[in-house]
């Protein structure tokens, strides 16, 4: 209730003062990209290796092409055709927008992607079961340097939101949706990012300018992978050196 009363506030102060607005359904997606450059530059990221996880409507692979990627992979699902076909003859020679879902591709696809320098992985997360295997195969993807940028709905209930664990809906799913059996909180994406390796992660903050009212029930994330991450395993209490690594199983 108090985070809806300060979103309004705020919606009536952007009216007033118009000054880094985002005109569009979703403004938090503008103030992410915002945030990541603002930590990183957009030098930072010219000519490097971009893969975006769900461009829906396009919005953020058009703010994307604007920091001069050297090649660009973009994978969507082919239910998503319609909102695609809106924006995807508008892509530059360097873009590849491929129509299969990223977790089921064979050894041999993932392998010829090669790896990144930017994972642009926004509203993805939640429509899977296997949320960890997916941010893995992401982690594993990156160069040492790469970034990833997460965002993703989380659980909607009061008393479970602030707790490390995921709701599972199953059979049904949230709110009769087709896709969302598991809404994990908050902590829960973070340890997995976590488990799989990530050190050095930064809590967004880009739902508090025009997204007050969601900001208990989305997370957003950036995380670097570093050379000096250390991904966890399984069994590592009863087996030295155990190279059963979270989230890696085939």
């Amino acid at each position: 209730m108090i985070n809806l009363l300060i979103y309004y506030i705020k919606k009536v102060l952007l009216i007033i003062n118009r000054k880094n607005k985002a005109d569009e359904i979703y403004p938090y997606r503008f103030h992410l990209f915002q945030e990541l450059i603002q930590i990183y530059g957009k030098s930072f990221f010219k000519d490097k290796r971009f893969l975006e996880i769900g461009p829906k409507d396009g919005n953020d692979t058009q703010r994307l092409m604007s920091l001069e990627p050297s090649k660009y992979f973009l994978f969507d699902l082919p239910d998503k055709s319609a909102e695609n076909e809106k924006w995807k003859e508008n892509l530059d020679s360097n873009q590849e927008l491929i129509i299969k879902n990223f977790l089921y591709l064979s050894q041999e696809e993932y392998d010829k992607l090669g790896f990144f320098d930017l994972i642009y992985f926004t509203g993805v997360l939640y429509h899977n079961p296997e949320q960890l295997r997916f941010i893995k195969k992401l982690y594993d993807k990156l160069n040492n340097g790469g970034i990833l940028v997460l965002e993703s709905a989380t659980i909607r209930n009061y008393f479970y939101r602030n707790k490390n664990l995921v709701q599972i809906w199953h059979p049904e799913t949230y709110r009769n949706t087709t896709t969302m059996s598991h809404l994990p909180s908050k902590k829960a994406i973070k340890s997995w990012l976590q488990m799989v390796g990530f050190e050095k992660i930064y809590d967004s903050k880009c739902y508090d300018k025009q997204n007050y009212n969601v900001r208990d029930i989305r997370y957003a994330c950036i995380a670097e992978k570093q050379s000096s991450d250390k991904v966890e395993t399984y069994y590592k209490k009863q087996i030295e050196d155990s190279d059963y690594f979270i989230g890696g199983s085939t």
